[in-house]
């Protein structure tokens, strides 16, 4: 009797539930703050590394020329010397986006700057939101925040630069893209044009986009898609083109053709230079600036070992991917390559930058999906264990990298710190009509506020003639590392000695400021 009584209060006893994890991302990633959460961790991490000083870049200055130009109702036109002359080697959409916020707060550096952090906060959420359509929730995360500790990232969230502004756009697109192909609409594929075209106007890399969404669509077999691709971004790309050529536009692509942009006279590209290009790329981004991404802590120089290991990761999931008919291995395919095709005389960290949130994706996928095909092979239970260990390995490396970074704000190197006070110097202490002829004019231009020219690459009688032309009254000679100075500049000083007059020197290492008589 006891025991059936007992069996009795056994069967009415309800069954437990299965225990719920303590922490459900997936709850949180449907909540309405969740994006905007992170956009503000965005925010937060472009505020505490924001630098107020200029890149050393003279194309951020030249892009804020540019706006202020278009700003002041000159077009988009380089208002460096006397007439406004018109530019045609940079799209307007960026210098567009920076007239705006010139004309809401007039002459603020600052505001232009932060209107960078603030493209850079956009691109957080975004880029889980576009992961998150191929992988899974903690993959889509934890992508999101190797992107808020990457060092060349918020190197470049602040600086007014086209690299960061780009990024969302293209990020947007590659996701429009994606639902244009899942949803099979023209109007989807319409939209995901038309943003592909705003990529392209802000940065002229954008053309990977146009033939992403070519190869992509042709990969699955989709013609009219790719047709219409084609043929939508051609069309909305020709006013550009004719507005360029009928300016006698092209010096951008004629510098890319030449084997060195900064020596003409080294010739154009041939098939053997072309090689030569690829070969030194690959060997640049493949061994250095691409596993730096990854592990900026172990790659102060170039270490052959990490930078192959990452490198055929990374490989490896441009293969699949491509076996796979993935579009963000198709982006980051079209996106390389162009880069391999280089002058390698720019390479440089700063063309990975709209990059990086696609190569994190692709190298903690890859190494999960090669841990997991270890893990068979050996015949062991497949564990994620693994992969988290890379993923703290890389995000403790950028963490780390990015601590250092901050160490550094504010700081020029003591060369270019006496390059800027030249230009204070000068600002304060010659005419408002003076004519300064310097390396980085557009630098020059930004902080002296006088009218700026470069000076001729060539023979000294002909950088004299040149001088002449530009009507020069100031000369700046710098120690700022281009070679330039010292192979053309101080020639002809030396070989016209008469005809400049020391006024001004920077000390330690010496800047000198002349007077061109």
């Amino acid at each position: 009797m006891a025991k059936r009584t007992r069996r009795r209060r056994q069967q009415s006893e309800p069954t437990p539930e299965p225990s719920k994890p303590p922490f459900d991302l997936k709850k949180y990633e449907t909540a309405p703050w969740f994006l905007p959460a992170l956009g503000l961790c965005g925010l937060f991490m472009g505020i505490l590394l924001f630098d107020a000083n200029l890149s050393l870049s003279g194309d951020n200055a030249q892009f804020i020329n540019l706006g202020r130009s278009l700003a002041a109702g000159q077009g988009l036109s380089e208002t460096l010397g006397g007439d406004p002359v018109p530019h045609t080697k940079y799209p307007f959409g960026f210098p567009l986006l920076l007239a705006i916020v010139d004309i809401l707060v007039p002459g603020s550096l600052i505001a232009l700057k932060y209107f960078v952090v603030l493209l850079y906060a956009v691109s957080i959420p975004l880029t889980y939101l576009l992961i998150r359509q191929f992988a899974e929730l903690p993959i889509a995360l934890g992508v999101s925040l190797l992107c808020l500790l990457s060092p060349p990232l918020l190197d470049y969230s602040h600086q007014v630069m086209s690299e960061i502004p780009f990024t969302p756009v293209a990020l947007l697109s590659l996701l429009l893209l994606h639902r244009a192909h899942k949803s099979n609409t023209y109007p989807a594929l319409a939209i995901a044009i038309v943003a592909i075209m705003a990529a392209y106007y802000i940065r002229s890399a954008g053309i990977i986009l146009v033939g992403t969404g070519i190869i992509f669509f042709a990969l699955h077999q989709k013609w009219k898609e790719a047709g219409i691709v084609a043929g939508g971004s051609l069309l909305l790309a020709l006013p550009w083109q004719l507005r360029n050529s009928a300016l006698g536009g092209g010096d951008y692509i004629n510098q890319i053709l030449r084997n060195n942009p900064y020596y003409p006279e080294q010739g154009t590209l041939t098939f053997a230079t072309l090689i030569e290009r690829i070969t030194a790329n690959l060997d640049k981004y493949g061994l250095s600036e691409i596993p730096r991404v990854f592990v900026p802590t172990f790659m102060p120089d170039a270490n052959w070992f990490i930078g192959l290991v990452f490198s055929a990761i990374t490989l490896y999931a441009l293969i699949t991917g491509l076996r796979r008919r993935q579009l963000l291995a198709v982006y980051l395919t079209c996106y390389l390559g162009l880069y391999m095709l280089w002058p390698q005389v720019w390479s440089d960290m700063r063309f990975l930058i709209p990059a990086i949130p696609i190569l994190f994706y692709a190298i903690l996928t890859s190494i999960d999906e090669l841990l997991q095909l270890l893990a068979r092979v050996l015949k062991k239970k497949p564990s994620r264990t693994g992969v988290a260990f890379f993923f703290l390995l890389i995000f403790g490396s950028n963490l780390f990298a990015t601590n250092d970074l901050h160490e550094h704000l504010g700081r020029f190197p003591p060369n270019w710190g006496n390059y800027f006070s030249a230009a204070e110097w000068i600002r304060a202490n010659t005419d408002a009509h003076a004519n300064v002829a310097c390396r980085k004019p557009f630098l020059m231009n930004a902080v002296a506020n006088r009218k700026t020219a470069g000076y001729a690459f060539e023979t000294p009688d002909a950088v004299i003639a040149d001088l002449e032309k530009k009507g020069i009254t100031i000369v700046v000679v710098d120690q700022i590392g281009y070679s330039q100075t010292g192979r053309f500049l101080i020639p002809a000083i030396q070989a016209h000695e008469s005809r400049f007059e020391l006024i001004h020197t920077v000390k330690n290492p010496d800047t000198y400021i002349l007077k061109f008589k």
